[in-house]
């Protein structure tokens, strides 16, 4: 997930009372086990007429929920068996597979896989840095994700410290950058807001350093304690054209001490990235038909794909067995929605939302029966709402919806719109949006990381988040009235600018603009 969003209020409402009731232990499966799934059929216990209200099957979803589940083991398959999910890798290959058996046994109707191309596909070789003078010393990096190699047989120049990467940086750095390593500071990483910020600056903080001839960029890292991260800068699944990697932060700060010293830092940069031609990559996409408009749905999502540092376990495999387990909780109930609800795992969000931005497109002749996009990306924190994408004409009807969850602390919707999730394609389609808004919890630190693992997973609090985005994607499928109609374009663009949109640099306005992304004139 890229977390870059509008400015708006975002209120931390305290949470109500927490489910009371008991989790079952955690299973324990050997390494070699095949993937771990529902075995038996899903019960029907909750069986009611077809005019029970989603009110009246809150409570149910909300046990099945939070008992005994496949939820834990099917996480720890995904992260600990599977691992890293690099969009284009065999193991993102393997983790479709298992995502498809996993849907099948939670009870869905359908569940079958879109294919979809991404321009390039990449992977890290063996990247070396080796300080020459003024003194040797380890230093500790990792390539920017989608980063174009060093030349065969690496680098050998000096670093420029260039401060914060802005155009005072530069300017200080001057002539000496040219031919240059430039070595970019950052601050800590904390909130939310300084994750938007992180990610708004990258662009050009690597088109400056290539227009002043630098031959690599490095980022000293914004996590302490020798933490290193992946990041796209590109985006689109495009390849960066200047060399970038990713410093451990006390590394970059002992080799600033010797620059800011007046001591030349010669080094030797080797960086042999693998990258190949157009790759194919796979949506999964579910269904449980609805009882009377099945031609209408609301669609669940999340995205499969992660980082290979650690095993993508806060983002985003944690909110990729919820949506599985979400459908499990809804087929349970026994009784089918008004609408039909897809269950959607996304790939490519990482390189730019490009599983559903392909999949938005594919889909573009239904999008007018297509009541709402619910996308769960903000790891393992507290849910206490959700954000409505600017669409302040769906509110009361929100509300109203999903007043069966205002007892899990779903009280905080707020008009913000996140630009840097698998929601952002329906809405620029025009289609009504909600994506979870979380507490950070422990999500900033870990965020892309080599430590985003399994054991960061809060489980009791994964059941709680499956049976608000089951609630919700089901409230949402049998209400009598849609929540909002499909925007047309000019709607869209009107909802953009309000929200200053136009200018920010995770929508990608050119896109929107030129007519690539969202709906269509």
């Amino acid at each position: 997930m890229k977390h870059i969003h509008s400015t708006g209020a975002r209120a931390v409402i305290t949470l109500a009372a927490g489910l009371c009731l008991a989790v079952a232990a955690r299973a324990q499966i050997s390494p070699t086990q095949p993937p771990p799934l529902l075995r038996q059929p899903p019960s029907s216990e909750a069986v009611c007429s077809i005019h029970t209200s989603c009110a009246d099957l809150a409570p149910a979803m909300i046990q099945s929920a939070a008992s005994t589940s496949p939820l834990e083991s099917n996480l720890r398959y995904l992260t600990d068996s599977i691992g890293g999910r690099v969009t284009g890798s065999p193991a993102a290959d393997r983790a479709v597979g298992w995502a498809v058996e996993a849907l099948r046994r939670a009870g869905v109707d359908e569940v079958h896989t879109e294919k979809f191309q991404i321009p390039a596909g990449w992977s890290e070789g063996h990247t070396r840095f080796d300080i020459l003078s003024p003194e040797p010393f380890p230093v500790r990096l990792v390539s920017i994700a989608w980063s174009s190699p060093t030349p065969e047989g690496g680098i050998t120049a000096d670093v420029v410290d260039a401060g914060d990467g802005d155009a005072a940086g530069f300017a200080k750095a001057g002539a000496a950058a040219k031919g240059a390593i430039v070595l970019v500071h950052s601050k800590l990483l904390v909130t939310w807001d300084d994750l938007g910020q992180e990610y708004s600056v990258m662009a050009g903080i690597a088109q400056r350093a290539s227009d002043t001839g630098a031959v690599a960029l490095l980022w000293m890292s914004s996590r302490p304690n020798l933490l290193l991260y992946r990041h796209t800068v590109a985006g689109a699944g495009q390849i960066d054209q200047l060399p970038q990697a990713v410093l451990a932060r006390e590394d970059a700060e002992r080799m600033a001490r010797f620059l800011a010293a007046a001591q030349k830092v010669r080094v030797h940069f080797d960086m042999p990235n693998h990258i190949t031609g157009p790759v194919q990559s796979e949506n999964v996409i579910a269904e449980i038909r609805g009882r009377e408009k099945p031609d209408e749905f609301v669609l669940l999502g999340a995205h499969l794909d992660s980082w290979d540092l650690g095993t993508g376990a806060l983002d985003n495999g944690c909110n990729a067995a919820l949506v599985i387990d979400a459908a499990r909780v809804i087929r349970a109930t026994g009784v089918p929605p008004r609408r039909s609800i897809r269950f959607a795992l996304f790939t490519g969000e990482e390189q730019g939302m490009l599983g559903s931005w392909a999949y938005a497109r594919a889909h573009r002749a239904e999008l007018d029966r297509m009541i709402a996009a619910i996308v769960f990306d903000g790891g393992n924190g507290a849910v206490t709402g959700f954000w409505l994408g600017g669409r302040k004409d769906i509110l009361p009807a929100v509300q109203e919806a999903l007043a069966p969850a205002a007892a899990l602390g779903v009280k905080d919707f707020t008009f913000d719109i996140e630009t840097g999730t698998d929601e952002l394609d329906f809405l620029l389609e025009g289609v009504p949006t909600l994506v979870a808004y979380q507490e950070p919890s422990n999500y900033i630190l870990n965020y892309h990381a080599s430590s985003d693992t399994f054991d960061k997973v809060d489980i009791p609090e994964l059941k709680r988040h499956v049976a608000i985005a089951a609630i919700a994607a089901y409230a949402l499928a049998d209400r009598g009235q849609r929540i909002g109609p499909r925007f047309s374009r000019a709607e869209v663009e009107l909802t953009l600018k309000e929200n200053h949109l136009d200018q920010n640099a995770g929508l990608k306005w050119s896109q929107w603009q030129n007519g690539q992304r969202g709906r269509q004139p």
